[in-house]
């Protein structure tokens, strides 16, 4: 999934803190993990836990898991954990 939602207004929306511009309508579990970890490839060894918060009405608060999306929103909360296996 692309960026490239033509006719959506740009949102801002908040990834371990940090404020992301973000133009489509919805975010994929991927893109998020992206945006937490730029430039660093998972490995067989990670895991990762999605949460969002400040969501559209009946989808305020939960999780993400791959392979997903959810609709966003200006003001959305991401929450990213990396966790690796030893």
């Amino acid at each position: 999934m692309s960026q490239d939602d033509r006719g959506h207004p740009p949102v801002t929306i908040i990834v371990n803190t940090r404020s992301h511009p973000w133009r489509a309508k919805a975010i994929a579990f991927e893109q998020v993990v992206e945006l937490a970890y730029p430039g660093q490839p998972p490995t067989d060894q990670d895991t990762f836990t999605v949460r969002y918060s400040r969501g559209h009405d009946g989808h305020g608060a939960g999780s993400l898991t791959a392979g997903h999306s959810v609709n966003v929103k200006n003001g959305m909360v991401f929450d990213v954990v990396r966790t690796s296996r030893s």
